[in-house]
Formats: structure tokens, sequence, C-alpha cells
């Protein structure tokens, strides 16, 4: 069951919130899909997950980030997309909470895209990126480990 926290930021996204973004490379090779920073800004603070020491996705690290995107290429995947600057649409799924192998868990609305997918694989590359679904980033927080001596 999705929490009502998660719900109503879903309702909300899908209510007032763009989906389609702009196919973006930075200078190190990575390709994104710019979308609204209403992503994180609105969405963070509807999902309630502060008092679990999530914090929003900082959006203002440096010129180049990215701030609200969905990856789309990897820079090691060494992609030169014609579409530079071209809108891909794509659909919300669901918001959930994902722990990486870093310690890290992330707060991020799923989405889909086939035509992010065909992108991919008209440039030789498997559908998903690295087997995941694509994603909007919104929160994250540093998973703390307490050890004891007995």
């Amino acid at each position: 069951m999705i929490s009502p926290p998660f719900q109503k930021a879903l309702d909300y996204a899908q209510q007032n919130l763009n989906h389609t973004g702009k196919l973006i490379k930075k200078s190190d090779g990575y390709v994104y899909l710019k979308v609204d920073d209403a992503y994180i800004s609105k969405l963070f603070p509807m999902l309630e997950l502060k008092k679990e020491g999530f914090r929003e996705i900082d959006n203002s690290r440096s010129k180049e980030s990215p701030g609200a995107h969905i990856s789309v290429f990897y820079s090691d995947e060494h992609v030169k997309p014609q579409e530079m600057g071209d809108n891909f649409p794509f659909k919300l799924k669901q918001i959930k909470i994902a722990t990486t192998a870093k310690n890290m868990s992330y707060v991020v609305l799923e989405v889909e895209s086939p035509e992010l997918e065909n992108l991919r694989k008209k440039y030789g590359h498997s559908a998903k990126l690295h087997g995941h679904d694509f994603h909007i980033s919104i929160g994250k927080k540093m998973v703390r480990w307490n050890y004891k001596n007995h």
C-alpha cells in the first residue's frame, strides 16, 4: 500500500508538473533529461521524510549540477546523441525508497518512457540504464551503521 504522503505527491505531480524534459549533455559526457526542478522542490516537502533523516536532493551544488533530471546515458557509455536539445515525454509511475550498496537511501519517482528506451537502443545500449527504471531522485539519506563493542 502506498503511503498517503507519497500518493499526495504523486497526484500533485500528475496534475501540476510537466511530463516532458529536454535532452542535455554535460561536459563529461553524461546525458540526462532535464525536468522541472519542482519535481524536487515541491514534492520533497509533501513526502514528510525529513524526520526520517532524508534531505532534498541539492540542485545548486555547482553550475553544472543538473537539478531535477532523468539519467539517460552515463559518461562511460560514450554516447553523443544527435537528439541533444530535443524534448522527450515520460509517464509517472510511483514514488519509492531505494537503498544502494554504498549505504545511501534515495527517494525516487520512477517514470517510464518508451521514447528514452528507444533512444538508448538506437545507440546500441540496453533499453534501461543499468537495468533500472528511469527515475527522478527527490531526496537522499546516508545510512549510518552503529557498532558496539561487547
